[in-house]
């Protein structure tokens, strides 16, 4: 006969007084974590609902193996005292958890369990980047590797060391930034009579000299980093003038001639160079690399708008195909052309003598071929035959591209099954109207049913 006083898995039977997961949503279903972890299904219970986690208290975290027999509340106890007293406080720790557990307990279960144990070795990372040392441990810690390591020293020549106030091996210069940071602690002295006030008043100017060395050492390596020394030593525009006659002459290795093709053939505008100019100061907060595609992103975006903008105007032009304008753009080329050479022939008309008159008769005989429509909006938007029309049908270019736009989308409205009204000008006569239609048939842009 079972134990009156236990708890039993609905589900395997199995013993769960001590922890078990109880459904919200369920009268008197209560699993162990195996079966609710697989997701068991009993009666109408489903492993949708809702659930509740009853604990005694009295199991272990770790199994019965785990030394000391903590139980899942002390368990609890010592996460929440690790929060909020820090790693160190033994003692405080000690007090939250309970009267049972000793301070010396609490630390070698915490190192134990939790840092040296499986959860530590699958949380904590081998290598942690500014990673605080307890230099409070009998054995002593090693020194950070930034005070180890030091940087490599800087390129240059022993007179630019010299102009520069450099010294390599210590990586400083004779006048640093903030030249006099040190006169903040240069007079502290600890002293055993001092009282709290001025205890703090040390510390804050300890604070204050480890802010502008901080703010020091990042100003170097910003210097580093977009390499302004060489730059302000004139280095920089010799080694990329070196690099040019390399390249020319063909003795630059593949890597630097690839290199200088890229920066000759990608060259920044006036407009980019100001702009360059006015987002410097991201320099403190980006790297060299970071702006530096920053700034290509940008001239990628001004590039697709360029783009964008070129696509909607053969849009509005008529234009759904990228062979049409192939033809688009070299019509537009022909017609500038035109006008340059008019501009052209009618300022030499305007400066020529009698001697010339009977050739500039002859040209404004051709000239003046569209005099009634040149003048007029939408003019330099016709081919060379929609010219001819509006001028024999005494049309303006902006009513011509109107009516064009309106049947051309008719049409195409059509095709697709969409019932279309048409919606032409009133002033349009039914003469002009089919000479449109019959002129548009011809040239392809709607089909013979449609006309």
């Amino acid at each position: 006969m079972a134990d009156l006083g236990k708890k039993y898995c609905v589900y395997c039977l199995a013993d769960v007084t001590n922890l078990r997961l109880r459904c919200t949503e369920c009268q008197d279903i209560e699993l162990c974590p195996e079966c609710f972890s697989a997701g068991a299904e009993i009666g109408g219970h489903r492993r949708g609902h809702g659930y509740q986690l009853v604990d005694g208290g009295r199991f272990t975290l770790w199994g019965p193996e785990a030394e000391g027999g903590w139980t899942s509340r002390e368990e609890q106890l010592l996460l929440d005292a690790i929060e909020q007293y820090g790693f160190g406080n033994w003692e405080d720790m000690a007090a939250h958890v309970g009267p049972s557990r000793t301070p010396q307990e609490v630390m070698d279960h915490y190192v134990n369990m939790y840092i040296h144990g499986n959860l530590g070795k699958a949380c904590i990372p081998d290598s942690i980047p500014n990673r605080v040392t307890d230099h409070t441990c009998p054995s002593g810690g090693p020194l950070s590797p930034s005070l180890t390591t030091p940087l490599p020293p800087l390129d240059i020549s022993v007179a630019e060391q010299q102009q520069l106030g450099y010294m390599p091996l210590r990586d400083d210069y004779e006048i640093e930034y903030d030249q006099d940071a040190e006169t903040l602690i240069s007079g502290l002295s600890v002293n055993y009579d001092d009282d709290d006030v001025e205890i703090e008043m040390k510390r804050a100017h300890v604070d204050m000299y480890v802010r502008k060395l901080k703010e020091r050492q990042r100003r170097k390596t910003i210097a580093r980093d977009y390499n302004l020394v060489p730059a302000f030593l004139g280095k920089d525009k010799k080694e990329k003038e070196k690099e040019k006659d390399k390249a020319v002459t063909g003795n630059a290795t593949p890597s630097a001639t690839a290199a200088t093709s890229a920066t000759v053939k990608r060259k920044i505008t006036k407009e980019e160079k100001e702009q360059r100019l006015k987002l410097r100061p991201l320099c403190q907060f980006m790297a060299f690399r970071e702006l530096e595609e920053f700034f290509e992103n940008m001239h990628k975006e001004r590039l697709l708008r360029a783009k964008i903008r070129e696509l909607q105007r053969y849009r509005r032009n008529g234009i759904t195909k990228l062979d049409e304008s192939v033809e688009f753009e070299a019509a537009r080329h022909k017609r500038e052309k035109r006008k340059e050479n008019k501009s052209v022939n009618q300022s030499k008309r305007g400066g020529s003598t009698g001697g010339g008159g009977s050739s500039g008769i002859k040209e404004d005989g051709k000239d003046t071929e569209f005099a009634a429509i040149e003048h007029l909006s939408g003019f330099e938007l016709l081919s060379e035959r929609e010219k001819v029309l509006c001028n024999s049908l005494n049309l303006s270019p902006t009513s011509y591209l109107t009516v064009k736009t309106i049947i051309i989308k008719d049409h195409l409205q059509k095709r697709q099954g969409i019932p279309s009204k048409s919606r032409l000008p009133s002033y349009l006569d039914k003469v002009i109207k089919k000479r449109i239609l019959n002129f548009l048939t011809e040239s392809g842009w709607i089909s013979r049913d449609a006309s």
